[in-house]
């Protein structure tokens, strides 16, 4: 059998310098990974703290919260300022068109009187055109003046039907007009006092938010920085390869000394010469290297196997950091998501300035009517003057022509009817005027610089839609910045999945650990089975003695190495495989 082990020596030996060799390389990778997962931890939190900056100095512009708020605060109250103004000059108006239709209701009366008292004069001239031509060529030229009395009258009925319709038209307009600055009123106040309100609730929400955004920000910071917990565990984890490495080294150099190769070397010493080992110490030597080898390998799978315990445990205390992180990023992206502002500023925005251009418009209109009805009125007049003229010829030509005496008491009737017609249009030039200076007294000042007027209105308007787009973009900057916070980069995402390899790689190490462990006791068993080793008393070479004494003392060292190590949490102890064999 001690041929067996003898010649199976350098296929063992192979193995393990393969075992060692991956075990290295496994284990170096780990703490090359695990050292950039931590950097990647590192800068995850100092772009974390970036974000929370910008986030600030965004919605800011770099200022101190209370420094924004006086600015929000400062706006609003310009902003209340100026629509204040504009509502107080429409209600002025509005005072001034009520106060004009109380006036042009009385006009309707006034030309009805006039109306009336041409018609009575159209049929007192047909009077007395009838009597001048009864009276025969004495009347002729009274009959001419009769003749325009009666063109005069028809042209005062028709005026004052014209007066009349356009009084009612008038009127009319003035009542859409007061309905349209109401409803302008109303437009205005609905407008304003809805973007005051959303632009104070929004500058104080949006402030909320974004503290909110920070603090979030900085909670899946501080949560993906507990990260460092299981990877420093992972870390220390990867201390044990120097106690696999001395195991493995130690279990190689002591296969060496047993093999053929071994013999030989040891032969060709001085040493060696001086105190021969025969068969049976060589037996009783291979057979105790064998079995303490096997033990040792034993212990080294076990460590394997618990630091692969533990090695899975920090890799599921990593994902089970990340999951934790990216669910609570993903919920606070989701709720960000949902807070969307449903009003529409600018509808309400056009609908104010729509129904003031219309009270502008139709103001305009009706000033241009007003004094359409100036100018009749004043024509009014010049027919008023052309009946006294010819109310004054027709005295003339009665007082003269003695025949004309009959008509006399209808001139005096004309006279009345031309006495009563003047003071009829005196008074509705009375009523106008003061319909005109109702109307006037704010007309003049809401009309002048209409233009100028709608473009300061819309300049007013279009600034507080820039807050409320930049409100809105800041809101959306938020979700932005919480959408695009990575606490875990792609980096360090991959080098989770790479060390996941790794850590499974080490199942695959502890298994060969096993097998060469029983191949080595399977070794062991049989030569004890086959009676050539029974106990190291065969033994008497103070060499080989010493070595397996060395062997023992090596493994009971890591041992207590690796004891140690478990129950204080630092560093092992390094025992080199040099420190205790004569290898």
């Amino acid at each position: 059998m001690i041929e067996n082990v003898q010649t199976s020596v350098p296929d063992l030996v192979g193995r393990i310098d393969s075992i060692e060799r991956e075990t290295e390389a496994i284990y170096l990778r780990l703490g090359r990974v695990f050292q950039a997962v931590k950097a990647a931890v590192d800068a995850s939190a100092h772009d974390a703290d970036l974000s929370i900056q910008r986030v600030l100095h965004e919605h800011r512009g770099g200022h101190s919260a209370e420094a924004a708020r006086r600015r929000s605060e400062g706006f609003i109250e310009d902003a209340s300022r100026f629509f204040d103004k504009a509502s107080q000059s429409e209600e002025s108006f509005l005072r001034g068109v009520e106060e004009s239709i109380g006036s042009l209701s009385r006009l309707d009366d006034v030309i009805s009187r006039i109306k009336a008292d041409s018609e009575e004069m159209e049929i007192i001239s047909l009077n007395a055109m009838t009597v001048a031509l009864k009276s025969g060529a004495a009347g002729r030229a009274f009959s001419v003046i009769t003749d325009e009395l009666k063109r005069l009258s028809g042209r005062t009925i028709r005026h004052a039907d014209n007066l009349s319709m356009a009084g009612s038209s008038l009127l009319e307009r003035l009542e859409a007009l007061k309905a349209t600055l109401v409803d302008l009123s109303a437009a205005q106040s609905t407008f304003f006092d809805a973007a005051r309100v959303a632009l104070e609730r929004g500058f104080v929400a949006l402030d909320h938010e974004v503290d909110d955004t920070a603090e979030a920000l900085r909670r899946l910071s501080a949560e993906a920085s507990s990260v460092r917990g299981p990877i420093m565990t992972i870390m220390q984890e990867v201390q044990l390869q120097d106690i696999i490495r001395q195991s493995l080294d130690h279990v190689r150099l002591s296969l060496l000394a047993s093999g053929a190769d071994g013999q030989s070397e040891r032969a060709s010493t001085p040493e060696a010469a001086l105190a021969p080992v025969d068969l049976d110490e060589e037996q009783a030597f291979l057979g105790e290297i064998t079995r303490l080898s096997s033990s040792l390998l034993d212990d080294v799978s076990a460590q394997v196997r618990a630091s692969l315990e533990r090695f899975r445990a920090g890799m599921d205390g990593v994902n089970a950091v990340m999951s934790s992180v990216e669910m609570a990023r993903f919920a606070m992206v989701a709720e960000r998501g949902g807070k969307r502002d449903t009003v529409d500023y600018s509808k309400k925005a056009e609908a104010y300035l729509v129904a003031k251009t219309r009270a502008i418009a139709e103001s305009t209109t009706l000033w241009d009517n007003v004094r359409i009805l100036d100018e009749r009125f004043r024509e009014m007049h010049s027919i008023l003057a052309r009946f006294r003229s010819i109310v004054t010829a027709s005295r003339i030509e009665t007082a003269r022509n003695r025949a004309l005496a009959i008509v006399s008491t209808t001139v005096t009737g004309m006279m009345d009817l031309t006495e009563s017609l003047s003071a009829n249009v005196v008074s509705a030039g009375e009523v106008t005027r003061s319909f005109s200076r109702a109307l006037s007294r704010g007309m003049s000042e809401y009309l002048s610089g209409g233009t100028d007027t709608m473009a300061a209105l819309r300049a007013e308007v279009a600034g507080l839609q820039v807050e409320f787009d930049r409100i809105c973009q800041s809101r959306q900057n938020l979700w932005q910045a919480e959408s695009d916070f990575r606490p875990f980069s792609d980096k360090f995402s991959e080098a989770v999945g790479e060390a996941t390899g790794s850590v499974d790689r080490i199942a695959a190490l502890a298994v060969e650990l096993e097998d060469m462990r029983d191949s080595l006791a399977s070794y062991a068993a049989s030569m004890a089975g086959d009676g050539e080793v029974q106990t190291t008393s065969s033994i008497h070479s103070e060499r080989l003695t010493s070595i397996v004494d060395r062997f023992t003392i090596f493994a009971h060292k890591q041992t207590a190495a690796r004891i140690a190590r478990l129950e204080t949490g630092e560093e092992a102890v390094v025992v080199e495989s040099g420190d205790v064999t004569l290898f």
